[in-house]
């Protein structure tokens, strides 16, 4: 029994992610849950909330499970953990097992690591020594988008193409540029950016092109040209594609991997929060046989992380897999997602939404100034005023969503949801679009004050 109330100990030993004391203690949306049910949570003084965001992508299969924490003792209960170098456990060759069989194309060699984060660090370490093994010792640079994420190692944050937000870390890992996202109307032209940068920094010394199937900070959703376009130039310039599935991948986009909606195989797979379905630390590179056959017999792997492949951990992520396999959960996501935007049509026409969006069991509005339909999803220039007003104002109605992209309101509950929590949903959708159509206008006042 603690003998202090958890926002004391918070307040005085706990440092929360990416949390403002400001937020957390002044404006009230410390939490701490101690039960989860399905698509609820219940905190320490015993109010529920719904899981809007399914515990920021991370608990696709909701909260409370019996199955998979079993997959997590049993493993644990025989070997929890073999070290990374050399050995390994059942738990870690089942979940690789059942990667390389779901995976898309000839994608079957899987590094095991803790988060998406040390994936990524993996993915940009393997992609240098590939080129160099191979003989190009001069490609050393990545591309990316601006708007994205991928990490919060140094890596990854050099990658990332948040530079105003990143701004404290500088100076990044040198040879990352970034190109403008697609905006969902120009695919062929912001594909065709990627070839543009490539010839400017010189094909010669391009290692790899890195990128969300849909960036977050937009939510733009490609179109078909859009994917098959950048494949088509890596491939003519020998660049590897690197496909960063931490947020789309096991389902959420209705198919098992977001990259599969553009029928693309990368060259190397991110795949992490939704692996062991929020029930275990685990996230994997995956690569295609090719990759993992230039690394001769006495070279190392990548990277080493002393809970890389960690045989609990794995045997969550292997059991969840099992789950979503049998359970058909691509095709429960999509055609949920079809369910909830039917229901949400009415934000269409409301004056503080300029767009709903959808892919998958995601759907995300655009949320627009009601005075002027000018669009406040403007995280590519850097803002962040309402972003975190959703967050705040969805914790008020019984909702638990922590993090928001500027100007969007995502929705992405688990994939358990049912009918009566879809409508639940789009009751909360509803009074969130009426206070924010009442808010926006005096943010973006106090913001130009600022």
């Amino acid at each position: 029994m603690l003998e202090q109330s958890p926002q004391q100990i918070a307040e005085r030993h706990l440092w929360i992610h990416d949390s403002p004391r400001s937020d957390l203690y002044e404006r009230g949306m410390f939490r701490t849950f101690v039960q989860g049910d399905g698509c609820w949570l219940t905190d320490s003084n015993g109010e529920r909330f719904f899981d809007w965001c399914s515990s920021m992508w991370q608990a696709p299969l909701g909260h409370g499970r019996e199955d998979i924490p079993a997959a997590f003792a049993a493993q644990a209960r025989k070997v929890a953990s073999a070290g990374p170098i050399c050995f390994t456990t059942e738990g870690a060759l089942e979940l690789a097992e059942r990667i390389a069989r779901l995976a898309p194309g000839d994608l079957n060699r899987t590094l095991l690591t803790s988060s998406g984060s040390e994936a990524t660090e993996a993915a940009l370490k393997l992609a240098r020594q590939y080129h160099r093994l191979r003989g190009d010792h001069h490609r050393y640079k990545f591309v990316s988008r601006y708007g994205s994420y991928h990490g919060t190692g140094m890596g990854g944050t050099s990658v990332s193409g948040r530079r105003r937000r990143d701004q404290y870390y500088y100076p990044m890992l040198p040879g990352c540029v970034h190109i403008p996202p697609p905006n969902g109307q120009n695919d062929l032209e912001a594909a065709e950016a990627l070839r543009n940068i490539i010839e400017m920094e010189g094909p010669e010394t391009i290692a790899a092109f890195f990128g969300e199937p849909v960036a977050i900070t937009q939510f733009a959703i490609p179109g078909p040209a859009y994917w098959q376009r950048v494949r088509q130039i890596c491939d003519e310039y020998g660049v590897l594609l690197i496909a960063d599935e931490t947020l789309f991948g096991c389902c959420r986009s209705g198919r098992f991997w977001g990259i599969e909606n553009w029928d693309v195989v990368p060259d190397i797979m991110i795949v992490a929060k939704s692996l062991a379905a929020g029930y275990a630390p685990i996230a994997a590179m995956v690569v295609r046989d090719e990759l993992y056959q230039a690394f001769p017999d006495s070279a190392p792997s990548p990277i080493v992380q002393s809970y890389g492949g960690h045989g609990a951990a794995a045997a969550a992520g292997a059991k969840a897999l099992e789950i979503y396999e049998r359970d058909n959960m691509p095709a429960v996501a999509e055609a949920k997602g079809r369910q909830l935007e039917a229901k949400l049509a009415f934000a269409r026409k409301h004056p503080a939404v300029k767009d709903l969006r959808r892919v998958g069991l995601w759907l995300a509005i655009e949320l627009a100034n009601p005075e002027t339909g000018e669009s406040m999803a403007r995280g590519l220039m850097g803002k962040w005023t309402i972003g975190p007003e959703v967050s705040r104002q969805l914790l008020a109605l019984n909702c638990a969503a922590a993090r928001m992209s500027e100007g969007l309101f995502h929705i992405a509950p688990p994939l358990i949801v049912s009918e009566t929590e879809m409508d639940f949903i789009a009751e909360q959708v509803q009074t969130m679009l009426d206070r924010m159509g009442q808010v926006i206008p005096g943010l973006l006042a106090a913001e130009k004050k600022r």
